[in-house]
Parts: C-alpha cells; sequence; structure tokens
C-alpha cells in the first residue's frame, strides 16, 4: 500500500512512517508543494532495487567494453542484443513477482 503526505505532515509523524515502512512493508510518498518529492521504501527493497540496477548498468557495460572496436553496424547490434537480453530478465522477474 502507498501512503502520501506532505512534508509538514511527515515531519511531524517521521517516527510513525518509518515504523509503516520498515514493519508495514508500506511505501510513503512525501510531497512538497503537492508535489511527490522523496519516496520512503524498507531497506530491503532498496537493496533489491539498487542490485538490479547495478546488474543492468554491468551488462552495459560489457557491451561497451566488447564493442569499442566494433563497427558502428556491429556495436549496435550487441547493444540491441544486450537490451533484449536486460527487458527479458525483467519482465521475468516482474512475472514472477506478479504470481
Amino acid at each position: 500500500m502507498t501512503k502520501t503526505v506532505n512534508e509538514k505532515r511527515a515531519k511531524t509523524v517521521f517516527a510513525e512512517l518509518v515504523g509503516r515502512v520498515s514493519n508495514k512493508k508500506e511505501t510513503v510518498i512525501v510531497e512538497q508543494h503537492g508535489k511527490p518529492v522523496v519516496a520512503m521504501i524498507d531497506f530491503d527493497r532498496y537493496q533489491l532495487l539498487t542490485e538490479k540496477r547495478k546488474s543492468r548498468f554491468n551488462v552495459l557495460n560489457r557491451v561497451w567494453a566488447k564493442t569499442q572496436a566494433k563497427s558502428a553496424r556491429i556495436a549496435y547490434q550487441d547493444a540491441t542484443h544486450a537490451v533484449n537480453l536486460v527487458r527479458s530478465s525483467s519482465s521475468r522477474s516482474h512475472r514472477r513477482r506478479s504470481a
């Protein structure tokens, strides 16, 4: 569940929000002047998102290292293949969470 609070309210009930995020695994969005500026998520989810991002950049870095000396056409093909791998990996993990 996602809860949205304004900045002033978040300051007042910060400890409560931390409890909701850490114990109930809720997400809290803090708004400033009606616009979302901060998302509070539990640390396990943060670590998962960080690892996924790191993994995706590792794929791109490997492609970059392999394609520096290649022609633009071959580099494009390799990059397209890498993007498709990341997308299929992402959709598989999304399907697992949905099931």
